[in-house]
C-alpha cells in the first residue's frame, strides 16, 4: 500500500522546505537548523520558530503550534489540513495520489468572526502564499466607521484575484487574520458614508471597490457603493440600508456584469423606492467600468440622464448579447397587473432646491401650514428675480450665453392636484416676506433700495394688456398719476418691473383660443427679451427692456379641459416652470409665521436684493463651468411630445435659476453649489411636466398616429383608413416625415410585383438603422 497523501506531500516538500517556509512566512531568516520570523504573517522577528528538518514549530507570542509544514500551511491560510494538502500540491505542482484521502475526513473547526475588528489586532497581511504581494486593499466598515473586513487585490500575469480577509479564531487557536469571507448578510461598501448624505440621496451601485471609489469622484452628488465577492455573490449582501431609496445600477460592460445588474435589481425590488439601470454605450470596450480610463469624448455623467427601467434594460441586454440571456422569470417579477395602466409617481422635491436663507424661509412657512414646499420655493424664486432686475432700463444682474442676455426672470405655473391644493398657502407667506414690515427706514435708505416691483393679481388676458402695465409712460401720465395719488411714493420713470400673481391660469388659456389673441406672443416676448413691438396699424403699445415675472395657478382638472386644444399651451409652455403642488399635511388651524423668526429673514432678504441690484454681468466659476459642460448634453437633449415641448428650454431655465441662487447666496459668481441647486429645482419642474402632460402628443393628430401604431405596423393605406381618409395628404405626409426625423417612427418600402408598399411602424433601434443613420430620408407617397 502506498503512502497516504499527507506523507507523500511532506516527502515531496522536504527537500525544499526552506523555500516553502519563505513562501508561507515571508521575511524570516535561518538561524542554525531553525527558521525564525515574527508571527504567522511572517516578518522580521524570532517569536515564530520552525524546525527545518521536521517542520515542527510554534509561535511563542500566541501559543499556536504545528507538527509539520502541512499543519503550518493550514494555520497560515485559515483552512483545514486536507485543504492545505491540496493547496500545497497545486502550488508546488505535486502529483500526490489521492486514493486514501477519503479515509482522513477533516474535522471542521467552527470559525468565530471578531466583528468589529479589535483595535489591538495586528496589521493585516499584504502577502499571500499563492498569489504573492497584494496590489491594493479596501476596508469594509459599519455605519459607525469600525472595520469589519477587507478585500485584497493581487495582480497576476493572467489577470487579477480579489480575496476577502477577516479576523477571528477557531476553537483551538488565538485570533488571527484568515483569507476567508464573511457569511451571508455582508455589509455594503462605504456604510460609514451614509450618514453624511441626505435621506433623498440617489444611490449609485457599481461592481467592485476600485470602481466605487472612482465613481464617487465622478459623481459627488450620488452615494456610491458596491458589494463584496463579485457578480456571483450579489445575494450574500445585506441591502437593507437602501430601503426606500432611489437606486441606479451601473454594470460592468460585459455579459456577466449585465447579469449581475439584473440579479441585483431583483433583490432590490422589495426594498428600493425606484430602480434604474445604466445601459453602457455599445462603443465602450468590453469589460469597461468607471475605474478604467475614460474614452475620448465620453462623458459618463450623461449616462445617468438616460437610465432604463429594469424591463427595458433586460430587453436591451437580450439584443446586445448573441446568447440571448433567458431572464423571463426576472422580467416577470417586475411586471404586474398595474403595469397595464400608466401609473405615474408624484415628483420628489429635493432639499438641494432650497439652500441657505431660502431653506430657512421654506421650512418656516411649512412648519405649521398646509403649504407645499415646492410651491413656496418657486414662488420665492420668481418674486426674488422680479425685484433684482429692471428697476432701471436693463439694470441689474444677468448672464451671457453667446450674445444672448439671460436676466433672473422666471415664469411658473403651480399646478394643484385639486382645489384642495390651496393656492394662497404658497402666495401669502411669500407676499408677507417681500413686504418691508420689519425693515428699518434707515436700512432701506442705506441700502439704496428703490420701491418694490409693481404687483398685479391678473388675470392674464392679452399681450397688449401685459405691455400696457410696463409701457414707457409719458410725462403727462406720470403727472396725472401723482396728482391722483399725492400720498404715495413716486416710482422712477425707467422702472419696468412687474410681478404678476395670477390665480386663474385657466382663464388665460381660454383667451389664447380666441382668434387674434396675442397673449401667447406676449408671454414669449416678455420672457425672451422684455421687448414687445407688434406690427399693428392702430395705436401699437411699444415696450423696451421690460422685466415681467409671472406666478400663476391652475388645477389638474382645469388643465385637462384646457388641453383638449393642446395648442393653447404648446406655443409658450416652455417659458414656464411647471410645478406640481398638493397639501403637504393637514393643519386644521394654521398659525401665522412667528415675527421673531420671520423678521431677520426679511431684513436679510432685502439686504441681498439691494446687493444683487447693483451687480451687472455675472459668470460661472471654473467648477461650475466643468459641471455645466457635463450636464449640458443631457439638458439640451430634444424630448418628444407635448411634455417635450414644455421642457425643451431646460438649458436657459437652469441658467436663470442658477443666477438667482447665486444672488440669494450674496455671491458675484455662479458656483458649483448654485448650479446644483438650480438642477434640483429644474429636475422637479421637469418631473412635474412629465407627470402633468405624460405621453400626450404636441399635435392631436400626432398622438392619434402614435396610438394607432402601438397595435403594430401599418401600411400607408391602412393608416389613412384609421382617419376615415379625412386627413388630406398635404397634412399627413409632412407630419409623418417629422416623426421619422425625430426617430419616433420608421418608414420602409416593401418591394413586390407592383408598386412598393410603404410600411410605417414605431421606431426601434436595430443594427441596420444604426448603420443607415446618415442616409437621406426619402419622401413617402400616400
Amino acid at each position: 500500500m502506498s503512502l497516504d497523501i499527507f506523507e507523500q506531500v511532506k516527502a515531496c516538500l522536504q527537500p525544499n522546505v526552506l523555500n516553502v517556509l519563505q513562501d508561507l512566512l515571508p521575511g524570516g531568516k535561518v538561524v542554525g537548523r531553525e527558521y525564525l520570523c515574527a508571527s504567522l504573517q511572517g516578518g522580521v522577528g524570532k517569536s515564530c520558530v520552525t524546525n527545518l528538518e521536521t517542520g515542527i514549530g510554534s509561535d511563542f507570542a500566541t501559543g499556536d503550534s504545528w507538527g509539520d509544514v502541512i499543519a503550518l500551511g493550514a494555520k497560515v491560510w485559515g483552512i483545514g489540513q486536507f485543504e492545505a494538502v491540496q493547496a500545497l500540491s497545486k502550488l508546488y505542482h505535486l502529483e500526490a495520489e489521492n486514493k486514501t484521502a477519503s479515509k482522513y475526513p477533516q474535522k471542521t473547526q467552527e470559525f468565530t468572526y471578531l466583528l468589529p475588528i479589535p483595535s489591538n489586532a495586528p496589521i493585516f497581511p499584504t502577502f499571500h502564499a499563492i498569489h504573492g504581494k497584494a496590489s491594493a486593499f479596501w476596508g469594509y466598515k459599519d455605519a459607525q466607521g469600525n472595520a469589519l473586513f477587507y478585500t485584497v487585490r493581487f495582480d497576476k500575469p493572467d489577470g487579477k484575484v480579489v480575496l476577502p480577509l477577516c479576523f477571528g479564531k477557531n476553537a483551538q487557536s488565538s485570533p488571527q487574520w484568515v483569507w476567508k469571507a464573511l457569511p451571508e448578510n455582508r455589509p455594503l461598501y462605504g456604510l460609514e458614508k451614509f450618514a453624511y448624505f441626505t435621506e433623498d440621496i440617489t444611490v449609485l451601485i457599481v461592481e467592485g471597490e476600485k470602481t466605487a471609489d472612482a465613481a464617487q469622484v465622478l459623481f459627488p452628488d450620488y452615494l456610491v457603493t458596491t458589494w463584496s465577492g463579485g457578480g456571483n455573490a450579489v445575494s450574500k449582501t445585506d441591502f437593507t440600508p437602501l430601503r426606500d431609496k432611489k437606486v441606479i445600477i451601473w454594470p460592468d460592460n460585459d455579459e456577466a456584469g449585465f447579469k449581475a445588474a439584473v440579479e441585483l435589481a431583483k433583490l432590490l425590488e422589495v426594498l428600493a423606492q425606484d430602480i434604474k439601470i445604466v445601459l453602457p454605450p455599445i462603443s465602450l470596450p468590453e469589460k469597461w467600468d468607471l475605474a478604467d480610463q475614460l474614452p475620448t469624448d465620453f462623458i459618463p455623467q450623461t449616462c445617468l440622464g438616460s437610465v432604463l427601467n429594469v424591463v427595458d434594460f433586460i430587453q436591451e441586454m437580450n439584443k446586445r448579447f448573441a446568447s440571448h440571456i433567458s431572464v423571463t422569470s426576472i422580467e416577470d417579477s417586475f411586471l404586474s397587473e398595474s403595469d397595464a395602466l400608466t401609473l405615474k409617481e408624484w415628483p420628489k422635491f429635493s432639499l438641494k432646491a432650497y439652500p441657505g436663507i431660502l431653506g430657512d424661509f421654506v421650512n418656516l412657512t411649512i412648519s405649521d401650514s398646509e403649504a407645499d414646499p415646492a410651491a413656496v420655493c418657486v414662488t420665492t424664486l420668481v418674486r426674488f428675480g422680479a425685484e433684482v432686475y429692471g428697476y432701471a432700463p436693463n439694470k441689474g444682474p444677468y448672464i451671457y450665453v453667446g450674445e444672448t442676455i439671460h436676466p433672473p426672470r422666471l415664469f411658473a405655473v403651480i399646478c394643484g392636484n385639486s382645489s384642495k391644493a390651496r393656492k394662497g398657502t404658497s402666495k401669502y407667506p411669500v407676499t408677507k416676506l417681500f413686504s418691508r414690515d420689519y425693515c428699518q427706514s434707515s436700512d432701506l435708505i442705506n441700502w439704496k433700495l428703490p420701491l418694490s416691483a409693481r404687483e398685479s393679481g391678473g388675470p392674464l388676458s392679452t399681450g397688449e394688456g401685459l405691455a400696457f402695465h410696463v409701457r414707457d409712460e409719458t410725462d403727462e401720465e406720470r403727472e396725472r398719476w401723482q396728482r391722483q395719488h399725492p400720498n404715495e411714493p413716486f416710482r422712477e420713470k425707467g422702472d419696468k418691473r412687474l410681478i404678476i400673481q395670477d390665480e386663474e391660469f385657466a382663464s388665460g388659456l381660454a383667451c389664447t383660443k380666441r382668434e387674434g389673441n396675442t397673449l401667447s406672443m406676449g408671454i414669449r416676448c416678455f420672457w425672451d427679451s422684455g421687448d414687445y413691438a407688434p406690427l399693428t396699424k392702430n395705436n401699437p403699445v411699444l415696450v423696451r427692456g421690460a422685466h415681467i415675472s409671472i406666478i400663476t395657478h391652475i388645477t389638474m382638472q382645469e388643465l385637462t379641459v384646457a388641453l383638449e386644444n393642446v395648442q393653447a399651451v404648446n406655443g409658450f409652455g416652455n417659458r414656464f416652470l411647471w410645478i406640481c403642488a398638493r397639501r403637504a399635511k393637514l393643519v386644521a388651524l394654521p398659525s401665522r409665521m412667528p415675527e421673531a423668526k420671520l423678521a431677520p429673514i426679511q431684513r436679510e432678504l432685502w439686504k441681498l436684493i439691494a446687493t444683487a441690484q447693483k451687480r451687472g454681468v455675472m459668470s460661472m466659476t471654473k467648477k461650475a463651468r466643468e459641471l455645466w459642460a457635463c450636464i449640458y448634453p443631457e439638458l439640451s437633449k430634444e424630448h418628444p411630445g407635448l411634455s417635450g415641448g414644455i421642457i425643451n428650454r431646460a438649458e436657459a431655465q437652469t441658467l436663470r435659476l442658477s443666477l438667482i441662487y447665486a444672488l440669494l447666496d450674496g455671491q458675484e459668481f455662479i458656483d458649483e453649489t448654485h448650479l446644483q441647486s438650480a438642477l434640483a429645482m429644474w429636475q422637479y419642474a421637469q418631473d412635474s411636466a412629465l407627470y402633468i402632460f405624460g405621453e400626450r402628443a404636441a399635435d392631436p393628430l400626432e398622438e392619434k398616429i402614435l396610438t394607432a401604431l402601438k397595435a403594430g405596423p401599418l401600411t400607408a393605406t391602412e393608416l389613412s383608413a384609421v382617419f376615415q381618409r379625412n386627413i388630406p395628404r398635404e397634412k399627413l405626409q409632412p407630419l409623418l416625415q417629422q416623426l421619422e426625423s425625430q426617430q419616433r417612427i420608421s418608414i420602409t418600402r416593401q418591394k413586390g410585383l407592383g408598386r412598393p408598399k410603404v410600411i410605417i411602424a414605431l421606431y426601434e433601434i436595430t443594427t441596420e438603422n444604426e448603420l443607415n443613420e446618415n442616409n437621406e430620408i426619402n419622401e413617402i407617397s400616400l
